[in-house]
């Protein structure tokens, strides 16, 4: 009996420590409070009502769009609907031209005969239909969870995968932005007192993750590595040690990728504007894994970069 408590126990602590890791990895986009994070036009669209984001604009006023732009990440947030809801969350987009150069995440109350499965809640509006209607019963706080995974786009609602979409296999989506803001559409139902609430809105940025990025270097389409290549350049010293790694193994692609951004980093790191702390990270992390490497000619590198900044005493 001892025994089998024991084990439960370790279980649990197992489970409890891979959760807590796993939202430690989720930064809030919505403190309840403000719209600090977000940009809203002049003619508003959304507010700040008891701790939760709503819209009621009948479809006038303007959508709302997230200041930082991101490529990779895991958006979750809670969502819910009137009997006439209609809303939606853009990824990707230029707020400029969202839907140009983005995609629609529809939320759609069940009221209209156009709410079809390339139109319903879940879908990728117009582009990708779900292939696991959802429940969209209103008035109740629904989860909602997007992933976009490079060319790859996940949509889940209630746990439960609703959509799921390779970009390369869709012909609409073909010209669409790897990167951009994250959007929220106005309510667009044409009846006063309407409307669409948000709360809980969480995302886990996977180009602040070095595994993450590292994984991008070995992408066969261009468009992917450079946003590796983008991303690697702005963690700066934490990639240092992932890319010498790259630069000692087999794959010419990656390890000509990876030597040309770690010279990137210390050309970033040598610049006038840049923080000082930033430039020593670097010469640190180089010197560090001069040491480590096991390849002659990644060692001669990295001390040769470590030269370039002048931190010889680090």
């Amino acid at each position: 009996m001892k025994k089998f408590i024991l084990i439960n126990l370790f279980v649990t602590l197992i489970f409890t420590s891979c959760f807590t890791q796993e939202n430690d990895r989720f930064s809030s986009l919505f403190n309840g409070k403000n719209l600090s994070k977000w940009t809203l036009g002049e003619e508003g669209g959304f507010e700040v009502i008891k701790g939760e984001l709503y819209t009621s604009s009948f479809g006038k006023g303007n959508n709302l769009f997230t200041k930082k732009w991101y490529c990779n990440y895991v958006l979750r947030l809670e969502y819910m609907l009137s009997d006439v809801g209609n809303s939606g969350v853009i990824i990707r987009c230029d707020p400029q031209a969202p839907w140009e150069t983005g995609v629609e995440v529809q939320l759609l109350a069940p009221w209209t005969p156009r709410r079809d499965d390339l139109h319903c809640t879940g879908s990728l509006y117009g582009h990708v239909t779900v292939t696991n209607r959802p429940d969209e019963t209103t008035g109740i706080w629904h989860k909602m969870e997007i992933k976009c995974d490079r060319k790859t786009i996940t949509v889940s609602v209630d746990d439960t995968i609703t959509t799921l979409a390779n970009i390369d296999t869709v012909k609409t989506m073909e010209d669409k932005f790897l990167c951009g803001a994250i959007g929220l559409q106005v309510n667009h139902a044409n009846i006063e007192g309407q409307y669409a609430k948000f709360r809980n809105i969480y995302i886990r940025d996977l180009d602040s993750e070095t595994e993450y990025v590292t994984g991008g270097f070995y992408e066969k389409d261009t468009k992917l590595r450079s946003q590796a290549h983008a991303a690697a350049i702005t963690l700066g010293a934490k990639m240092v040690e992932p890319l010498a790694i790259i630069m000692s193994g087999e794959n010419p692609v990656a390890k000509s990728g990876s030597k040309q951004v770690l010279f990137d980093i210390v050309a970033r790191a040598t610049a006038p504007q840049t923080a000082e702390i930033y430039k020593n990270d670097v010469a640190i992390a180089l010197k560090n894994s001069a040491k480590s490497t096991s390849s002659e000619i990644t060692r001669n590198y990295l001390e040769w970069l470590r030269g370039m900044i002048g931190s010889s005493d680090q």
